[in-house]
């Protein structure tokens, strides 16, 4: 019995311990794309800029924003997915997160900068690419060095 509950208590503790290493504002990012599959992506942006209370969510930035993915993505086929493609933080309270979105045509790169204050995570920039092809044809090239 001493063993059993030995156990559960290690691994209660375990999970609170990774439970606190995951406050990354990813459930921000998960929100998102949660949105942008069920509800599309004008709501997905509206979302994404109602976590800064910085940024008005019905200003002519959003509006701006949503126009624009609108002309990307209106050519792009059925969205199939999005996949990680890389994380950076800086100190516990900077983020930067890159993914790419997969359509039937081509993938577009989206990027969220995340910033955590004394409220807790905010996305605090939201970007959309699609000249991300460039920087991966650099990283290919070998570089030989002086």
């Amino acid at each position: 019995m001493k063993k059993c509950i030995l156990t559960l208590l290690l691994t209660l503790a375990g999970l609170i311990s990774s439970a606190q290493n995951t406050d990354d504002g990813q459930d921000l990012i998960d929100t998102f794309f949660h949105y942008y599959k069920t509800r599309g992506y004008e709501m997905a942006i509206r979302y994404s800029w109602s976590t800064n209370k910085w940024i008005p969510v019905n200003g002519d930035a959003i509006t701006n924003i949503v126009v624009q993915l609108e002309k990307k993505v209106s050519v792009m086929g059925e969205f199939i997915g999005q996949e990680l493609l890389k994380s950076k933080s800086v100190g516990s309270r900077y983020r930067m997160v890159s993914y790419l979105v997969y359509y039937q045509r081509d993938p577009i790169r989206f990027t969220f900068t995340l910033y955590k204050n004394n409220n807790g995570w905010e996305i605090s920039n939201f970007e959309f690419d699609t000249k991300f092809e460039e920087e991966v044809e650099a990283s290919m090239k070998l570089k030989v060095g002086n």
